[in-house]
């Protein structure tokens, strides 16, 4: 077929925001993140995100340095950098490989 349409509108709470997953395979996830208010500092042994700022302005703390987000920028989160978001945003959001809850560690 090539291609696949996919209506998904339940949204989940997660460490970063309210999550919509846009789409998932064995190789990445993408999926639409709202911010409002500040997420929990947490990393990834695993996987690297890709953080794309759709709307508003924000925070994200990489490795406890914050850096001023707004629509258009794009952060890399590598695997090992704590990470958090602040502010009132919504982005886009890639995982490589795709976000798996299991990946996510707030301790240490």
């Amino acid at each position: 077929m090539g291609w696949e349409l996919r209506v998904e509108r339940d949204r989940r709470e997660t460490v970063c925001g309210r999550v919509l997953e846009l789409y998932s395979d064995e190789r990445l996830s993408l999926a639409e993140v709202e911010v409002d208010g500040e997420g929990e500092e947490h990393y990834h042994e695993r996987t690297t995100e890709v953080y794309y700022v759709l709307e508003g302005t924000g925070r994200v703390h990489l490795n406890g340095r914050p850096v001023d987000v707004r629509p258009g920028d794009v952060i890399v989160v590598r695997p090992g950098v704590r990470h958090k978001v602040e502010g009132r945003m919504r982005l886009l959001v890639a995982c490589s490989p795709p976000f798996d809850p299991e990946d996510v560690h707030a301790e240490g």
